[in-house]
């Protein structure tokens, strides 16, 4: 039952952020975080975007993790509202991630007055090469090992000394920490790329699923990083002066 309430809910932020894109002709980088910058609305309208977006694309690659904890408190009255706190306080480490990148940039805009707005062929060739640069290094690789051992990580967090509720939001919180030192640089790129644009968000979806539950994720790591990198500076130097 588990695994069809995760894909359910999902597959029901995938639908919404396809109709968002429909609705506001996201098919253009930048979608809600390009549009009416200047608006008060325009920072709760990208922070909504990000949560639907962490919620298509996170929740399903922990489904593993969601499935350990099960198990765990199999024998709790509140095994249910156990897995559904520790999945809340994950996509909540992802919700506060956002709310900080939305809040930096309307700073940046704030002290800029609205000057600093680069081309969107820019900024996601930017934001590509430097999660490019993020996949090759070593934090990438141990936030992405921790990632991909979610019994010995939902073991390791389970102390039982504590009320089961703080338990499984205290893994929820710790392993939604790891999968942002994992999966932030790539998240970015969704950012940039507009929080309804479907044609990065899919690829990029794809990508960090297959990282974190495959056999071979580790060994695709270095590869992404390197074809980010050069998607980047493709894009970068194909910018008109």
């Amino acid at each position: 039952m588990l695994p069809t309430v995760v894909l359910v809910v999902a597959g029901a932020a995938w639908l919404v952020l396809y109709l968002l894109g429909q609705g506001t002709g996201a098919g253009d980088h930048g979608g809600h975080l390009h549009a009416g910058r200047a608006a008060a609305g325009t920072g709760a309208a990208a922070l909504t975007g990000w949560a639907l977006m962490v919620v298509a694309m996170m929740l399903p690659p922990a489904l593993p993790l969601l499935r350990v904890l099960q198990r765990l408190v199999a024998r709790h009255r509140t095994r249910h509202l156990l897995v559904a706190s520790a999945a809340g306080a994950f996509l909540a480490v992802w919700v506060v991630v956002g709310a900080l990148l939305v809040a930096g940039e309307l700073v940046v805009l704030a002290v800029t007055g609205g000057a600093w707005r680069p081309a969107p062929q820019v900024l996601v060739g930017g934001v590509l090469v430097l999660a490019g640069a993020f996949q090759l290094s070593p934090l990438k690789r141990r936030c992405l090992t921790a990632c991909r051992s979610p019994r010995t990580f939902a073991v390791a967090h389970w102390h039982g000394e504590r009320r089961p509720a703080v338990e499984a939001a205290t893994i929820g919180v710790a392993y939604g920490a790891s999968c942002v030192g994992c999966c932030w640089a790539l998240m970015a790129v969704c950012l940039a790329g507009g929080t309804a644009h479907l044609a990065t968000m899919v690829p990029l979806a794809v990508v960090m699923a297959a990282e974190r539950t495959t056999r071979t994720g580790l060994r695709l790591v270095r590869p992404i990083g390197v074809a980010a990198v050069l998607l980047g500076l493709v894009l970068l130097l194909g910018t008109p002066s």
